[in-house]
């Protein structure tokens, strides 16, 4: 059964009916689905290349996610994939602004200081 394009997530482990095991790196510039290929041995590491495919193919080839990977920076170093995928968009942060110093032109003009009478 083949799983929807919407479902292929950056950092899972797929799987195919071939019993392969595909860990998905990001997209590269025209949106294709990176990866690379584990094959049938789960004690194998990954190899080392890259593959890039539409997401149409690659979900009509997984059959479901086994694990997710929390960091796949090292994975793409050691695949030579760090110039084909591009940083995805993730969750923003939202940060408050810090406070802006006080001048010190401020407090003396408004008696804090204890001027000069």
């Amino acid at each position: 059964m083949a799983m929807s394009e919407d479902d292929i997530q950056t950092g899972w482990i797929y799987r195919t009916s071939h019993n392969q095991q595909r860990l998905v790196l990001g997209r590269d510039r025209d949106q294709r689905v990176v990866y690379v290929s584990k094959g049938r041995n789960p004690e194998a590491p990954f190899h080392n290349c890259h593959v890039r495919i539409n997401a149409r193919r690659f979900a009509e080839r997984a059959i479901g996610k086994d694990r997710f990977i929390d960091d796949v920076r090292p994975y793409i170093v050691a695949n030579k994939a760090t110039t084909v995928v591009v940083r995805e968009p993730g969750p923003r942060r939202v940060v408050a602004p810090a406070a802006p110093p006080a001048s010190r032109g401020a407090t003396q003009a408004s008696g804090v200081d204890g001027g000069e009478d």
